[in-house]
């Protein structure tokens, strides 16, 4: 599948992007009709629509993308020791093998959320599953989910309390999930005609992070999130040096979610300069 270009074969002149927008097909507030709109009247011209393991929402677009090219892709989650997260861009979204990944990855997340529910539950904390899923409109259950079902019943006045009392990794009633190899990840990207991507490697501890990065041309990326809205300044600089180091291109994203991530708007990553330039032409080209 070929995904919505609208007039962006000529990547020299600067082009306003956002490789790393999420959906109502995890855990996004906007559907992708909704997002393509927030992305066009932003001023936007490339978005990239990455949710966590899941890409069917850039099959509901049709005539919505005019004027914006529209890139499917998704955010696998996966394991380098630690959680490391994996985009893949230019992907087939009907790809079977991936379809696969999707289907079980959905049974693995909705078992860890009854598990957490089950949790707080024990502790006093009044929540059900019917709850959580009432805020989730894709099947794709995640902490954001279980988040909003707090805050309706009034264990937290918002998302990002309720993760500090309750669902952050270090607390009591966090549970993990069953998370494919980094390999495994790029693989299946690869597997459906698409090119794996580092996600903020900034947000991985130093040590994965140093381990990681010479691995990742054999195990077949193509390039590393070195703009994000959590990398400083000398992080962005520092990760496209390594991905230059290592023969990889850089991508830049917003990490788009809405309410989750409140502070963050679809387009706030704007930095970036020549090479990550010639890396959305590589991009736009499949090269």
């Amino acid at each position: 599948m070929m995904f919505c270009l609208n007039g962006m074969e000529n990547a020299n002149e600067r082009m306003k992007i956002d490789l790393h927008v999420h959906t109502t097909y995890s855990d996004g507030d906007y559907t992708p009709a909704e997002t393509v709109a927030l992305a066009r009247g932003a001023g936007l011209d490339v978005i990239a629509i990455t949710d966590h393991d899941e890409c069917r929402g850039f099959l509901e677009l049709h005539g919505e993308a005019r004027g914006l090219t529209v890139i499917p892709g998704i955010e696998l989650a996966s394991r380098f020791g630690g959680e490391v997260h994996v985009l893949g861009f230019r992907i087939d979204c009907e790809n079977k093998a991936l379809l696969g990944h999707i289907a079980h990855t959905y049974g693995l997340r909705r078992e860890r959320a009854a598990k957490i529910v089950k949790k707080l539950n024990s502790a006093g904390i009044r929540i059900s599953m019917k709850d959580v899923e009432e805020n989730c409109q894709s099947g794709v259950l995640g902490r954001p989910h279980i988040a909003g079902a707090l805050v309706k019943r009034g264990y937290a006045q918002n998302a990002k309390e309720a993760f500090i009392k309750y669902l952050s990794k270090h607390g009591e009633y966090y549970v993990p999930f069953e998370k494919i190899s980094v390999e495994k990840a790029a693989e299946l990207i690869i597997g459906a005609g698409g090119k794996p991507v580092l996600a903020h490697p900034g947000l991985l501890p130093s040590e994965a992070r140093e381990a990681l990065f010479p691995e990742l041309k054999r195990m077949g990326f193509w390039g590393v999130e070195a703009y994000h809205p959590y990398h400083s300044g000398d992080q962005c600089a520092e990760y496209e040096k390594k991905a230059m180091t290592f023969g990889l291109y850089v991508t830049a994203g917003s990490d788009f979610h809405g309410s989750a991530k409140p502070l963050t708007e679809i387009g706030a990553e704007k930095r970036g300069g020549e090479y990550l330039r010639e890396s959305l032409e590589a991009l736009l080209d499949g090269s």
